[in-house]
Formats: structure tokens, C-alpha cells, sequence
């Protein structure tokens, strides 16, 4: 028979959860209900971020330089949840594996899909070894918008397709 506390048996329990990768049970159905009706891609993967984060403290990350944008804040999540790269989506790359290959987290990060560029190194490190972390790319349509050509992501589909697993 054990002699720690309850605490401590369920903040041992909870640990080896995170390290052995296993979910808990209650994730899938606040995924389920986070959206329920169309909406804009980022506007929905901000939604289903935030529903899944109140059941996974193990989610964290963030977003180089566009968190208003895609959507990447865990609301209420604070400074150990939430992390702010800056222009810097090669280091995020780097990060997200980091955490990955170190175990008991879930890392996330987010940029508009034309700047995986930036991050294919990383991308291609993660595939392949098997790490997985979450990756946000939005702002992904090939049409001409705001940004203008310079934010058009033609070939980075094609180019993230050819990475090994």
C-alpha cells in the first residue's frame, strides 16, 4: 500500500500519463462540442484550441508573431501556456521539437502557411523522428489577398507533401 498522499497519487498518476502520451478520456468530447456550425478555418482552430486546452494542461505554445491572427492564444492560459516567438519561425521549429523530444507536453505553433519555409528544417527533423508536435498554418489560400503576392503560398504545399516520414 501506498504511503503518499492522495496529492501526490494523482499528481504521479497524471505524469505518467503525459510521459507514457496517453490522453485523457475527457478530451475527445469537448473536442467534439467546441464547433458546431461553419466558421472561417482559424476562427475554428482557435475554438477547438481553447475547448481541448481545458483538458489538456499539457498543451502549450504559440505563435510567431501572429497570435491575432491565427488564433493561437489558450485564453486564460497565462505565460506558461502561452508563448510569444516573434518573427522567428525557424527558433519556433526548433522549440516545438524540443518540447516534443523532452516528453510530457503537447506543443503547438502557429504562422500563415507561406512562412513554413522558414520552418521546413524543423518539419523535416520532426517527421523524421517521429516527433508530434501541432503545427497551425493558416492563411492558406493560393488567391491573391491583402498580403499580397509575397503571402501567397503556391509551392508550400507541394513542398511540405515531398518531406520524408
Amino acid at each position: 500500500m501506498s504511503t503518499l498522499p492522495d496529492a501526490a497519487r494523482v499528481a504521479c498518476a497524471e505524469l505518467e500519463r503525459r510521459l507514457a502520451g496517453r490522453l485523457p478520456p475527457s478530451w475527445e468530447p469537448a473536442l467534439r462540442a467546441s464547433v458546431r456550425r461553419c466558421a472561417a478555418t482559424r476562427a475554428a482552430s482557435g475554438k477547438v484550441l481553447n475547448a481541448i486546452a481545458t483538458k489538456l494542461p499539457e498543451l502549450m505554445g504559440g505563435s510567431a508573431d501572429l497570435t491575432g491572427s491565427n488564433n493561437t492564444e489558450i485564453k486564460g492560459g497565462g505565460p506558461g501556456r502561452n508563448f510569444h516567438y516573434g518573427v522567428r519561425e525557424h527558433a519556433m521549429g526548433a522549440a516545438l521539437n524540443g518540447i516534443a523530444l523532452h516528453r510530457g507536453f503537447i506543443p503547438f505553433g502557429g504562422t500563415f502557411l507561406i512562412f513554413s519555409d522558414y520552418m521546413r528544417p524543423s518539419i523535416r527533423l520532426a517527421a523524421l523522428t517521429h516527433l508530434k508536435p501541432i503545427y497551425v498554418f493558416t492563411h492558406d489560400s493560393i488567391g491573391l489577398g491583402e498580403d499580397g503576392p509575397t503571402h501567397q503560398p503556391i509551392e508550400q504545399l507541394a513542398t511540405l507533401r515531398a518531406i520524408p516520414t
